[in-house]
């Protein structure tokens, strides 16, 4: 499948004029590809501001999908020139500005509308490098669905052991 997949994704760039140095498919998970691209014409993929790239990623999507068999499962991702992952990049540091906000502030800080993957991104993020005294929560349902980063309140424990109080 990896092979069709990349026959087909040569020629769709081919077709559209856009000049690369070399693709290569990586299967993720079953069913589940990420067509990576190293191109000097990144910025007719990409431009502006990765709208293009999701336009770009979701033709190519369809053309594979019609061309596969068993192909409703199949999911593509595209990388090109290591965008996505200096987006990440950048991503994270904006998540870290806004979670020190909350630490240094005391304040719960409703985040704008991201994707559902987003907002797991986010979930992920803030619950493996932080420690418990903040956290994610998502509120409402739908578009309204925002992702709020917390500070945990402190809880006073008590030694009911102890004599005096």
């Amino acid at each position: 499948m990896e092979e069709k997949i990349k026959k087909l994704s040569e020629e769709f760039f081919t077709n559209f004029w856009i000049n690369y140095d070399q693709i290569e498919i990586i299967k993720k998970d079953e069913n589940i590809f990420l067509i990576k691209i190293q191109t000097k014409d990144s910025w007719i993929i990409i431009w502006p501001h990765w709208k293009n790239l999701d336009a770009v990623t979701w033709i190519l999507k369809l053309i594979i999908l019609k061309n596969l068999e068993n192909s409703e499962a199949v999911r593509i991702y595209l990388e090109v020139n290591d965008y996505l992952k200096s987006k990440d990049d950048r991503f994270k540091d904006f998540i870290i500005s806004k979670v020190k906000y909350v630490e240094k502030s005391g304040k719960d800080l409703k985040m704008p509308f991201y994707s559902s993957y987003e907002r797991k991104k986010i979930h992920d993020f803030v619950a493996e490098y932080w420690n418990p005294s903040i956290f994610t929560k998502s509120i409402w349902e739908g578009k309204e669905r925002r992702i709020h980063i917390c500070k945990a309140e402190e809880k006073l424990s008590i030694d009911i052991d102890w004599m005096e109080i």
